[in-house]
């Protein structure tokens, strides 16, 4: 359940509320109960005195009421913070995720899980209560009469069942649907401009067309066969409680097994009895909606075997070496057989053709790959059984770098708040000092890091490698989406203020930045 995911003391807090909530609809019957049976014996201060503790009792259904929202509320704004707070960390933390974690699931699934699984949860338990307390008191005044009425209310129980299922198929194909609009959204803002470019706008956007009125076509599906559903529960459910329940009370009124001020109120609690089965029929049909979604997020939250604390106290790297090694990605070599050893403090360049798999190569080295056969050895030790601290060695410089719309001072450090001098430091190596000078740390990068130059963002890149002193820096194409110039300055920071071990891979370099590497791997052959 949802609620597994809140502190026990709101779980125990919204029970209690929710019971004393309920008996509201209890305590109106039964001073509709008194007053008609008042009529057999009149007198007027026993009817003021009904009135008036009418009066007090609903002020404090009010006061309960009013808690009811705040607890259910906060209870509701808990559950959802930890279900992202969850999925967060899975995102975060999991290199290898087993679930697929993107903007559609962040947007548009947690969002079902949220308004069609966690509020439908506690709706439930809510309109649950409310109909036992309803069922107790109206025993009370007849137990045969009860059993008709809640005969009747295990009706919509019956259909829900039967009708369910295929509301969770078009849940299912919903999901699907809204998914690849999302990923069409994406590729459509990408790509408009290629498309104004080639005068192929209506192309495009056909295809986005195509795949909105999918979607559509599958929430429309959805919606419908829960609305045919409702009402149908509903219209058979309100048939069963007004025909033979009311008739068979009337009859033992008529024979005067019971008062006609406990027909009354049964009839009243008997809304409690339907309304709530109703109520939670519907929310029962939401709960299908959401379990796609539902079971994907339980995949990741039970899935703890991905998170381990970094660890700050690994020795130096003395040599780097691969023998015989193949990686697979499902089930599809991505390369194999390759074999090279890297000593502390090289230089070394790795050359290979397009598509050959050069970043795969780099997150092999960060342990982030399966490795299907071969030795990866790290001093001498083989760790391909235990990749997960391996990335502690390594600092990343990306192609496209990687910058959070934040300060210049936390995409350097990415919050770590220790940094002493070394922060000064690596600005200076990196060549940020101008960027610093000017701007200032606290200078916001913009999304992606739009208010910077290309040659900026890539010095908050290397800035960001030399900052957490790793022993080998991995530089991916660090320098492909520069001027050649810019290229060969960037360079000479990398090769000449860094006196650890570079391993960048790279296709695109001049003669004399090759001629800085002491080392060259080439898988062109």
């Amino acid at each position: 359940m949802a609620l597994q995911y809140v502190e026990i003391r709101y779980r125990f807090l919204f029970l209690v509320i929710s019971f004393f909530k309920s008996l509201q609809v209890v305590f109106i019957a039964i001073i509709s109960q008194q007053m008609i049976n008042w009529i057999s014996r009149p007198q007027l201060n026993q009817l003021l005195g009904l009135v008036m503790i009418a009066f007090l009792g609903l002020i404090i259904f009010w006061i309960i009421g009013v808690g009811y929202q705040k607890i259910y509320f906060t209870v509701v704004q808990k559950i959802n913070y930890n279900i992202k707070a969850i999925t967060g960390k899975y995102l975060i933390f999991n290199a290898r995720p087993y679930v697929k974690v993107n903007t559609s699931f962040f947007t548009n699934d947690l969002k079902s899980i949220e308004t069609n699984r966690v509020e439908a949860e506690l709706q439930i338990l809510t309109n649950g209560i409310q109909f036992g307390t309803a069922v107790i008191s109206a025993i009370v005044g007849s137990l045969s009469l009860t059993i008709i009425f809640m005969v009747a209310s295990f009706l919509p129980g019956i259909l829900q069942r039967l009708m369910g299922k295929n509301i969770e198929n078009k849940s299912k194909g919903w999901e699907k649907s809204n998914s690849r609009y999302t990923e069409i959204v994406k590729e459509t803002e990408m790509f408009a401009p290629s498309a104004r470019l080639y005068n192929t706008e209506s192309n495009l956007w056909e295809r986005f067309k195509v795949s909105a009125n999918k979607m559509e076509v599958a929430l429309m599906k959805l919606n419908f066969w829960q609305g045919f559903t409702n009402e149908t529960i509903s219209i058979i459910a309100y048939s069963a409680i007004t025909i033979a329940p009311i008739a068979f009370g009337v009859y033992l009124v008529s024979q005067k097994n019971i008062t006609l001020g406990t027909l009354i109120m049964i009839s009243q609690l008997s809304n409690n009895f339907v309304n709530p089965v109703i109520t939670i029929s519907a929310y029962f049909n939401d709960l299908k909606v959401a379990k796609p979604m539902w079971e994907k997020f339980k995949k990741i939250s039970n899935d703890s075997n991905y998170y381990s604390k970094s660890q700050s106290n690994l020795h130096d790297i003395k040599s780097i070496e691969l023998k015989n090694v193949t990686v697979a990605y499902d089930d599809k070599v991505i390369f194999k057989d390759v074999s090279f050893n890297i000593k502390k403090g090289d230089k070394v360049l790795i050359v290979a053709p397009s598509g050959w798999g050069k970043s795969t190569l780099l997150n092999t080295l960060l342990g982030n790959m399966y490795i299907k056969s071969g030795k990866y050895l790290i001093n001498g030790n083989d760790v391909v059984s235990n990749l997960s601290g391996v990335h502690n060695y390594f600092s990343y410089i990306n192609q496209e770098p990687k910058l959070l719309n934040d300060t210049i001072l936390y995409n350097i450090t990415l919050g770590y708040p220790d940094y002493g001098n070394t922060l000064n430091s690596v600005i200076k190596k990196a060549g940020l000092e101008e960027l610093v000078r000017e701007k200032g740390l606290s200078f916001k990068v913009g999304i992606s890091g739009s208010n910077l130059s290309g040659g900026q963002k890539q010095r908050i890149e290397i800035a960001r490698a030399l900052f957490f002193k790793r022993s080998v820096i991995l530089a991916d194409e660090a320098t492909a989406s520069l001027d050649p110039k810019l290229s060969k300055i960037i360079h000479d920071t990398l090769l000449k203020e860094y006196h650890g071990t570079l391993i960048e891979v790279a296709h695109h370099l001049t003669s004399e930045e090759k001629s800085m590497f002491n080392k060259v791997i080439d898988f062109n052959n």
